[in-house]
């Protein structure tokens, strides 16, 4: 019989998340929140129910994990399924959707004697998944939003967490739009108003004040909901952007100052040469994420200065279209120093022999391309993306060879 490996000892209310984010979907969460609703029923994320009771996790391959995962990308998927749906603190089964054996696997956690088809819909859209860049909640919607087995929007809220460590950014931002929203009226509280207007927003919140802004922008209900939609996951991505940049200039820094020993001239040049790649290729994704929030930002300040408002309008209702590759970019430039600072913690002795540099470069590059170093697909991939009118960012700029 396969066996299944436990995680005995890891605590699960660590993970509890609220929701999706980009790294955890936390379906345990969503469960405990509406799983006595129709919602959760009728269009579950999951057929299996204690499959959609479980957290999928994008997960970055330890040394240990390689010998039984099949994938040489940095990043794969890992499915915690709880041991007790009372008490997280017991720990869960463990399963990567990569590894060997994992469809036996699955079967021998979620039998379905009867009904054995069902459990084959719940494998592909496990490995749908696992071929996702991210879990965000934008990125999720426009995948499953008109899939054959859609997905309840339910499944799609931002985590509690992430929205109240968003709201203060948000509405910072969105003060010029609070007058809109009141039809004009002037108040002496505009950042308690936009306070509010944001939770509004997030929260998906329909009525009330947000039809005011519905007529500003002469939108239908229908294309009010969708520009919403648009106007939510745009915000969603700024603020990530804002949370990632520190580490990321971090990573940067620290990548081109490491110090390599033991190497050859000719791997000393290959060493260069990879430390470059990864350099560069971080960039054009940056590049491609400041692109769009520039465009956002010119057509906003337009809208908020009464000079475009259809501008502002066909941006929102054009943006669902732009998040699977926002949301891919967005998931490298976050994720890339993650994995950097989880190699420090385990490096003490603060430099790399020649060999361990080309393994865990070859790890990025692999991470920061999103295809496997040497299939032919990674110049394909930096000739879509060199189309950007923005200038990459000074920061990400490599030294001259």
């Amino acid at each position: 019989m396969t066996r299944v490996r436990e995680t005995l000892r890891s605590d699960l209310r660590n993970i509890v998340k609220g929701g999706a984010t980009s790294r955890i979907l936390d379906l345990y969460s969503i469960a405990r929140r509406y799983g006595h609703s129709d919602r959760h029923a009728d269009n579950p994320f999951f057929l299996h129910p204690r499959l959609n009771r479980c957290f999928i996790i994008k997960h970055t391959v330890r040394v240990h994990e390689r010998p039984y995962v099949m994938s040489s990308q940095p990043v794969v998927t890992k499915v915690l399924v709880p041991l007790a749906q009372e008490d997280l603190a017991l720990g869960g089964h463990a399963v990567f959707v990569e590894e060997m054996g994992f469809t036996q696997k699955m079967r021998s956690l979620f039998e379905r004697p009867d009904e054995p088809h069902l459990m084959d819909l719940d494998l592909v859209r496990l490995r749908e998944l696992a071929a996702l860049p991210s879990f965000d909640p934008f990125l999720l919607a426009e995948r499953y939003r008109e899939h054959v087995r859609p997905i309840d929007e339910i499944y799609f809220n931002i985590s509690d967490d992430e929205m109240e460590r968003m709201e203060d950014s948000v509405a910072r931002q969105i003060v010029s739009v609070v007058a809109l929203a009141f039809d004009g009226e002037s108040h002496d509280r505009d950042d308690d108003r936009a306070l509010n207007f944001t939770r509004q927003l997030l929260a998906c919140d329909l009525d009330g004040r947000l039809g005011g802004l519905r007529q500003s922008l002469d939108m239908t209900e229908m294309e009010f909901r969708s520009g919403i939609f648009g106007w939510r996951g745009i915000l969603y991505y700024r603020w990530h952007m804002n949370e990632a940049l520190a580490s990321l200039k971090a990573f940067v820094q620290q990548l081109r100052s490491v110090t390599v020993v033991g190497a050859s001239e000719q791997e000393y040049s290959e060493l260069q040469h990879m430390r470059r790649s990864i350099i560069d290729e971080t960039r054009h994704r940056w590049a491609c994420l400041t692109s769009v929030m520039e465009e956002y930002e010119h057509v906003f300040g337009r809208f908020c200065r009464g000079e475009d408002a259809n501008g502002f309008r066909n941006f929102l209702l054009k943006a669902p279209s732009l998040f699977y590759d926002v949301g891919s970019d967005l998931s490298v430039v976050s994720h890339v120093p993650g994995y950097w600072r989880y190699w420090a913690k385990q490096n003490a002795k603060g430099f790399l022999h020649a060999r361990e540099a080309v393994t865990l470069f070859s790890d990025f590059i692999a991470s920061v391309t999103r295809v496997s170093p040497g299939t032919g697909h990674q110049d394909s991939e930096k000739r879509r993306r060199r189309g950007s009118p923005i200038p990459a960012p000074q920061v990400f700029a490599p030294d001259a060879a």
